[in-house]
């Protein structure tokens, strides 16, 4: 005996009083299913079933009612302790070991429960019977979501109900009075195709078809050409790949029981998947391969040139002759249901019509004009390689190598070597120059190539006097006045070059720094002005002085003015760029703070500039401030006759004074008791026996 669920073998015997071998075994058994409320009964078929005690079990729920009617039939009903769901039905007789049922029974509730229905797809005006069991009652029945209509329950197994107008694909629900059941299978409906997106593609394009009922679709089809490659997004919506060998046409879904077809084509473009050769001269007849070439009359492009009429046209290949006119690019192919650009390119052989400038020193750019350039390998000036850049099919930028020749300009191409009609000139090299550093008036000895003829020398961009070159290798050129640290510069009739190192100007500036802190003790929470003065005490004038200034961390900024430049005060310390400074114009910077603390503070400040300092020891200045508390007394009665008056020590030039009557004719008097220290407090203690008696801190 055998089931989905494996295969079970029972064999069950047992000794009877008169010495026969007796086994109990279990056929088959009806219904299938069946639930605890149910009337009938379950009858279980088999052997062996009578005369002894008999124990029928659903799973491991006894049914104490079950008996056997015959040797072979046994009454029973499902126990209401039987849990829902598949479970293997069990019969053993005097306590002997069970036989089990070949297959599984279900379980099932009150409500209804559906085993199947016929058929599986349809549209409103099918009439759908569906089977199971509780049916009476039943009072809708739904086809996803939606209710259909023309309800008529024939039997407590059976029901008959046509679609709603409008189904779609999904699971039926039975709903009745002691319950709801939704089928694990799907209803469909006839599948309906609005559109699709996008309208044109090759092969490997996604495409989305939109619609109705597409759940459980088995096939689609690109005209003729299936498409193997597809996925359900949702009852409305499929995704779907242009397959191999598709061509323009329709879109034809196919679902359980029926299929849908767009009423507009679906256009599939050409598509070049080579060509062979890759490079040649106008003339050149190349063969391109691909798919979709012969859709109306096909035309071909290279580089934009349209060529002749291409040749010996079929689905997947074609040939076309390079045209006159035509320039290294893709070739294009053009048919009536679009066009294809290959990212590959054909290559025609270059040909260099100028190059400018004629002469140049190393490292500097030349522009190379010419045609078909595209994806140029090598350039080379006089057989020395050189660096480039391919600008576009008519332009190179090339950089002038070290140590080249005139001689011609080559260009290397995919389809070959051109080299230049013109040659190019070698350009100015500059090698060294003695001394390295000087003032304005200082001759300089340049040394290097390629000089004769030198129509300029200039330090960093200021033009000198120079004695014209005898020879190739070396001139004479005098530091101009104004001229700052730079590199040198020579031209000639090859071109201009710079030297690689700089020119140093000996120029000094002595900057220096002072601060003025007022006033000076200052009260916790009162104003503090620093006064700070940058100067240049020369010789010559300071080029971008900077200054930093360190704020004590206890003191906040109120305001900050220079005369000159710009101060960054978003942080601590405070920058600021002050520019040039001359010898005679020094620069004040005004901050304005307020102590939070009381003690010594400390402002500081640094100065810098580009030009060499001979005296550092004035580019940095402190200015410490003394910061007091407020004069504030406490007075605070300690017993009957006592009381003790206080004030912060760090007031050490204040006196304690008093008086009785607090008029402007009665003097202050200092009060003689010696204060104690207790903390940071000077504390006197006076008698209290008298009458009135005021205080005050005299500095």
């Amino acid at each position: 005996m055998s089931s989905k669920y494996g295969l079970f073998v029972s064999l069950l015997l047992f000794l009877t009083g008169a010495g026969r071998l007796i086994g109990q075994n279990i056929s088959s058994f009806s219904p299938m299913f069946g639930s605890s409320n149910d009337l009938s009964f379950v009858d279980i078929n088999g052997s062996g079933f009578s005369g002894g005690t008999l124990v029928v079990k659903f799973g491991n729920a006894q049914d104490f009612s079950a008996g056997a009617t015959s040797d072979t039939h046994i009454q029973a009903r499902v126990p209401s302790t039987a849990p829902l769901g598949e479970c293997l039905i069990s019969v053993s007789k005097n306590g002997g070991p069970p036989a089990l049922s070949p297959q599984y029974f279900t379980v099932i509730g009150p409500g209804p429960y559906v085993t199947n229905f016929t058929p599986f797809f349809g549209s409103s005006s099918t009439t759908v019977t569906i089977g199971g069991a509780h049916f009476a009652g039943v009072t809708n029945v739904s086809f996803n979501g939606k209710a259909g209509a023309g309800l008529t329950v024939t039997l407590d197994y059976s029901l008959t109900v046509h679609p709603p107008s409008g189904v779609t694909s999904g699971p039926i629900t039975v709903k009745g009075p002691n319950g709801t059941f939704t089928t694990t299978s799907n209803f469909f409906g006839p599948p309906v195709m609005t559109g699709f997106t996008p309208s044109a593609g090759r092969l490997g394009t996604n495409v989305i078809l939109t619609g109705t009922n597409f759940l459980g679709c088995t096939a689609i089809r690109f005209g003729t050409t299936l498409a193997p490659d597809f996925t359900v997004l949702s009852n409305n919506a499929i995704r779907v790949a242009v397959p191999t060998g598709a061509q323009s046409g329709t879109f034809t879904l196919m679902v359980p029981g029926a299929s849908a077809v767009t009423t507009s084509n679906f256009v599939v473009q050409p598509t070049i998947f080579g060509f062979s050769p890759g490079f040649g001269p106008v003339g050149t007849s190349v063969t391109i391969t691909g798919a979709n070439f012969n859709v109306g009359t096909p035309s071909v492009k290279f580089g934009g040139v349209p060529a002749a009429a291409p040749t010996g046209i079929s689905f997947s290949q074609l040939t076309a002759v390079v045209p006159s006119g035509a320039t290294s690019g893709p070739v294009t192919l053009t048919t009536t249901d679009g066009s294809f650009t290959t990212s590959n390119l054909f290559y025609l052989p270059a040909s260099i019509t100028s190059f400018t400038p004629t002469n140049s020193a190393p490292g500097t750019t030349v522009k190379i004009t010419g045609v078909n350039f595209t994806n140029a390998s090598a350039v080379s000036f006089n057989g020395t390689a050189a660096s480039f850049i391919v600008t576009n099919n008519t332009t190179i930028g090339a950089v002038v190598p070290a140590g080249l020749s005139t001689g011609p300009i080559s260009v290397t191409t995919p389809a070959g070597t051109t080299n230049s009609a013109g040659v190019f000139y070698a350009s100015p090299g500059i090698t060294s120059f003695s001394p390295t550093h000087g003032l304005p008036g200082t001759n300089v000895v340049i040394t290097g190539s390629n000089f004769l003829g030198a129509t300029v020398v200039n330090f960093n961009g200021v033009n000198a006097s120079f004695t014209p070159p005898t020879n190739n290798t070396t001139l004479v050129a005098v530091v101009p006045n104004g001229a700052q640290t730079g590199p040198i510069t020579v031209g000639a009739p090859g071109g201009t070059n710079t030297s690689a190192t700089s020119f140093v100007l000996d120029y000094t500036s002595d900057t220096s720094v002072n601060v003025i802190d007022a006033p000076d003790p200052v009260f916790i929470g009162s104003n503090l002005t620093y006064t700070i003065t940058v100067a240049n005490n020369g010789p010559f004038n300071a080029p971008n002085v900077r200054i930093t200034n360190t704020l004590p961390a206890s003191v906040t900024l109120k305001s900050a003015v220079t005369t000159q430049g710009t101060l960054s005060t978003n942080s601590n310390p405070i920058t600021g760029t002050i520019g040039t400074v001359t010898n005679t114009n020094p620069v004040i910077i005004t901050l304005t703070v307020t102590p939070q603390a009381s003690g010594a503070i400390t402002d500081t400040v640094t100065v810098a500039n580009d030009n060499p300092d001979p005296a550092s020891a004035n580019n940095t200045f402190n200015a410490t401030t003394t910061v007091l508390p407020l004069p504030l007394l406490s007075i605070q009665r300690t017993n009957n006759d006592r009381l003790n008056v206080s004030w912060p020590v760090a007031l050490t030039n204040f006196t304690l004074q008093a008086k009785e009557v607090l008029l402007a004719t009665n003097a202050w008097s200092n009060v003689i008791t010696a204060p104690i220290i207790s903390g940071n407090q000077n504390i006197v203690t006076e008698t209290n026996n008298g009458g009135s008696k005021f205080y005050r801190l005299k500095k």
